[in-house]
């Protein structure tokens, strides 16, 4: 299979791009190539909804512009931002964090638990979770008290809050652990090896889920740019 996948870190900053474009590359067929790219322009992380908000019209602006070069689009955030709205607007596969997790969750196991960054994310991750109809599954989103911009100042820490927040889960019933936040990408397999249970790597989800869209040749319904 080859496939050309464009993966937009929807910050103002570069400083996540090549880590994450290593991270994408780990998950990867034979054939995929990985491009990572960020905003020209925007806030530090999305974890309020000011940002949020403010990245929308750059996440669709980056992705008309480069949607010719590609096969796929992932938009690297576990809120999915613009991912709905770009499926209106681009007939190749435009695939969010977050949907892709919970899908292949939910293929595991019927009680699923998150465990993220803290803060407004953990409401924003709610909305979003019960507008994808996952509510009645998700029975558990733990906050481990560290933002975005916190969790790779110290990885030993970082996995710590995440092995309190991944038992806190599971002692609520989840039988699947998802990591809620694209900056935990990376870590899953530590926290297995940790828990006893599976853990779904938001990264390596998105990429497998377009991979293989990728691969059936799905488009979106007609209505989205013909020329794409």
């Amino acid at each position: 299979m080859k496939a050309a996948i464009l993966v937009i870190n929807p910050v103002g900053h570069s400083r996540w791009d090549e880590q994450d474009r290593r991270i994408y590359e780990s998950f990867a067929s034979p054939g995929t190539s990985i491009t990572v790219t960020s905003l020209p322009r925007g806030p530090a992380s999305i974890e309020e909804p000011r940002a949020y908000a403010e990245v929308l019209p750059l996440i669709v602006e980056k992705a008309l512009e480069n949607r010719d070069e590609y096969d796929a689009i992932i938009v690297n955030c576990f809120l999915d931002p613009g991912v709905d709205l770009l499926r209106g607007m681009i007939r190749k596969p435009v695939v969010g964090p977050c949907e892709a997790s919970l899908a292949l969750a939910s293929m595991m196991a019927r009680r699923i638990g998150i465990v993220t960054v803290s803060g407004d994310a953990l409401w924003m991750i709610e909305d979003r979770v019960r507008g994808l109809g996952y509510g009645d599954k998700v029975v558990a989103l733990e906050g481990i008290g560290l933002g975005v911009l916190d969790i790779d100042k110290d990885v030993n820490a970082t996995l710590y809050e995440l092995t309190k927040g991944c038992r806190r889960a599971l002692s609520k019933g989840a039988k699947a652990i998802v990591l809620g936040c694209t900056g935990l990408a990376g870590l899953a397999r530590s926290l297995e090896d940790e828990i006893g249970a599976p853990v779904i790597d938001p990264a390596g989800a998105a990429l497998k889920v377009a991979e293989g869209l990728v691969t059936l040749s799905l488009r979106a319904p007609k209505g989205a740019d013909e020329r794409v």
